[in-house]
């Protein structure tokens, strides 16, 4: 504030890439953070998972792999979220003219993709991953279950892995389409046609599938193994996803830097 009450205005100095980064990533967090977003996300996944997995929890199989299993297991149903709440975050912006209002100020469209990637790739891992498992290992010690946090957190980053395929794809989908129809769709069929292609040898172990979930009976996910300290049978699963997530950033970069608003 100034001596006279008024707001003082500060230039700012980005170029390039970063012009408009900083306003644009407040916009994009506060969205989360500063809205019912954050806690009602937060409560759903933290409802549905901690709540699945109860009756396991504190059944007869509570020491038993299946309750790792099950974790893994109910993560997946968080790529359905992702692809539903990204579905119009490029797509919807490009329809309402809003996208072109926001370019036509000194803002890059590379800060405008970011504005978009990082708020909601935070936003997603932390209510549908971080905050349940918290959760969970809470209810774990309650119900007496041992088990490794350092192991646990790692076999949770790996389910977040697999939420961030979906994001990343979702967002690149939006960058090459105009309306919502192929971007949730596409997503939403290939989360789901994975189970029926696992079964081919060599392809089944490298799908984001088995990153959470078994794709035969013996062998567990790469969640569940790492959790339990178990081999990982899968881990071109990991790799295969990991670049997967980095091409459709690629592309969806740089199809936005060539698309007319």
């Amino acid at each position: 504030m100034t001596e006279d009450g008024t707001a003082a205005l500060h230039p700012l100095n980005e170029r390039g890439w970063r012009a408009g980064l900083p306003t644009l990533m407040r916009a994009g967090f506060g969205s989360w953070w500063r809205t019912k977003e954050w806690w009602a996300q937060a409560l759903l996944w933290t409802g549905i998972i901690n709540g699945s997995m109860a009756a396991v929890v504190w059944g007869d199989a509570a020491d038993g792999p299946d309750v790792f299993t099950l974790y893994g297991v109910m993560t997946m149903f968080g790529a359905i979220a992702v692809a539903i709440l990204m579905q119009e975050a490029i797509v919807g912006e490009k329809r309402s003219g809003t996208a072109a209002w926001v370019l036509s100020k000194p803002a890059s469209r590379e800060a405008f993709m970011l504005s978009k990637l990082v708020p909601n790739a935070v936003g997603v891992i932390a209510t549908m991953i971080a905050i349940p498992s918290a959760v969970l290992l809470l209810q774990f010690t309650l119900a007496g279950i041992e088990t490794s946090v350092p192991r646990f957190a790692l076999g949770a980053s790996v389910a977040a892995l697999n939420l961030l395929f979906y994001l990343t794809l979702t967002l690149m989908l939006g960058t090459l389409f105009d309306s919502a129809g192929p971007v949730i769709a596409i997503p939403l069929a290939f989360a789901f046609g994975q189970q029926l292609i696992t079964g081919i040898p060599g392809l089944g172990s490298i799908l984001p599938w088995a990153l959470v979930v078994a794709t035969n009976e013996a062998d567990m996910s790469v969640t569940s193994a790492i959790i339990t300290g178990q081999p990982v049978t899968a881990p071109g699963a990991v790799v295969v996803t990991a670049v997967a997530c980095g091409i459709f950033i690629v592309v969806a970069f740089w199809k936005w830097n060539r698309t007319e608003l």
